[in-house]
């Protein structure tokens, strides 16, 4: 891949200067930021959109913890363990279950009402591949909760809504800054220290329960940058999203089968266990799809086990209210979605990556806690527990490091810009080709196939425009399609039907360094 760049010449541009820059304001990013402020950092947060529209706000179900009387940290390890397909980095998974445990008290005493029984006891559900009920829930928006509690305590904070990053400026593998910008204007940000809390790519994929229309470019911006990405091909597809013609794929919450809501065909026969690692279930969904058969969800048994649908499930609810689909309880119709990207930019459990003063957190990082399969609700977990440790590293990397500006001109000459319609085009056809030859069932064929029509697509965008974000995501997909090709096996989420099997000697994670160098590495 070559190193391109959007022109610009940071000599022309206004200049800011502030200690951290946090690109992303989901849990991840609000998590960091109030380490920060507790810590006495200053730190600017930087968002696409609005605070309250990302992934981590639309979470549903509910964020794990070993919290219940009857659980504990190991057994939560071994059940995210057993979900990861021999992929987690245990020592990894050790602190996301330990310290998450005492982050999830932290919310709780600081303030956070999760659902209770009405004797005051915490309500806690069982998902897919958990084997205690540990769950904890604020209704069906856990996320969106979560997220508003955090923003509370760091809304006096700057937030510079809907700018993008452009450009990560390093010097000799270090972070000095960034070049952000509105649909205005363009200004250069001089910083100590950047936090990557962008999310994931899963909007790459025709169908997907992103908050975004499209996504993970920050991710390839962060490669360009010098920083190593790992297991992009394991993206985790939701088994339940809504599946109706000419509306969005909304995420129908696993927490419904938790509660007993079951799976059925169109001759209304159970066909999986409902509570399976989401891997197996959605693959069950889609080998009834290509027999021709429809799948739907049927919410008639939390009604007999006397759960108010409305009260428990308000999300749920309005949105079945809003599809006309609250007489049809016992056949909802749904179907698979890209839904969470266990790849992303390689960073530890504190956010550290190859690249000094470059941190990430939240989907747009890979820890390796997930392995080759993400064990349900430990998203949100993730999101608390790394972004706090992520907070206390930046704060110990500022204090060593100085803020340097650094004037970088490129000459690159500006192309014709392309019409909206071809943008619109190009990025249409590129989630089609993600879907139909990157998604559940993958082999040598269908991804020889993408990488084909990615790469003709790569060519018109670099004969027509220098437009940063389309080729980012054209490269990003690019990667994880071989990086898809490179894993000659199936393992977790990533399943070739050409090598249906576990291979032992693929029990390594895939890292891709800047020049498309792809290897494979043990933990």
């Amino acid at each position: 891949m070559d190193r391109y760049f959007t022109p610009f010449d940071t000599n022309l541009m206004p200049s800011e200067y502030i200690n951290t820059i946090i690109v992303g304001s989901g849990v991840a990013g609000l998590a960091v930021a109030n380490k920060l402020k507790e810590l006495g950092e200053n730190f600017i947060i930087l968002s696409k959109k609005n605070v309250g529209i990302s992934n981590s706000f639309l979470a549903q179900g509910g964020i794990a913890a070993a919290i219940g009387k009857d659980d504990n940290p190991d057994i939560h390890f071994k059940d995210t363990i057993n979900a990861g397909k021999g992929l987690c980095i245990e020592k990894n998974v050790e602190i996301l279950v330990e310290e998450g445990l005492e982050r999830v008290v932290d919310l709780i005493n600081s303030g956070l009402e999760f659902d209770r029984d009405e004797i005051g006891n915490l309500k806690l559900t069982k998902e897919a591949a958990h084997s205690k009920n540990r769950v904890l829930h604020v209704r069906d928006y856990t996320g969106k909760a979560i997220g508003k509690f955090l923003y509370e305590k760091v809304k006096d904070q700057i937030f510079e809504t809907e700018f993008f990053l452009e450009e990560i400026l390093t010097d000799e593998n270090k972070f000095v800054g960034i070049i952000a910008g509105n649909k205005k204007s363009k200004k250069v940000i001089y910083a100590k220290s950047l936090v990557i809390a962008s999310g994931g790519y899963s909007p790459l994929y025709k169908r997907n329960t992103s908050a975004y229309n499209i996504g993970g470019d920050v991710i390839l911006k962060a490669y360009r940058a010098g920083c190593r990405l790992k297991d992009l091909e394991f993206v985790q597809f939701h088994p339940t999203a809504l599946n109706l013609p000419n509306a969005p794929a909304y995420l129908i919450t696993e927490a419904v089968r938790g509660e007993g809501a079951v799976l059925i065909d169109e001759n209304g026969e159970r066909f999986v266990d409902e509570l399976k690692p989401r891997d197996e279930v959605a693959r069950a969904i889609f080998e009834k799809e290509k027999e021709g058969k429809k799948v739907f969800l049927n919410l008639k048994p939390l009604i007999e086990k006397g759960i108010d649908i409305e009260k428990r499930f308000p999300t749920v609810f309005a949105l079945l209210k809003e599809y006309n689909l609250i007489d049809k309880l016992d056949k909802i119709p749904v179907s698979p979605a890209a839904h969470f990207t266990i790849g992303g930019i390689e960073a530890s459990p504190s956010g550290k990556t190859n690249i000094e003063g470059i941190f990430a957190v939240g989907e747009a990082s890979c820890s390796g806690v997930h392995g080759a399969n993400r064990l349900a609700s430990n998203s949100l977990l993730e999101c608390v527990t790394f972004g706090a440790k992520t907070g206390y590293s930046v704060f110990l990397y500022n204090m060593y490091s100085n803020i340097k500006k650094k004037n970088i001109k490129n000459d690159i000459k500006t192309k014709e810009k392309l019409e909206n319609n071809i943008k619109n085009e190009i990025i249409c056809n590129l989630k089609n080709i993600m879907w139909n030859s990157v998604g559940l069932l993958r082999n040598k064929e269908s991804l020889n196939n993408a990488l084909d029509k990615i790469n003709k697509l790569i060519l018109i965008a670099k004969d027509k425009y220098d437009s940063y974000y389309i080729k980012d995501l054209l490269y990003l997909a690019n990667l994880t399609t071989k990086a898809a090709l490179n894993r000659k096996e199936s393992r977790g989420v990533h399943f070739r039907d050409d090598f249906p099997h576990e291979k032992e000697e693929y029990k390594k994670h895939t890292i891709i360094e800047n020049k498309e160098k792809i290897k494979l590495e043990v933990n």
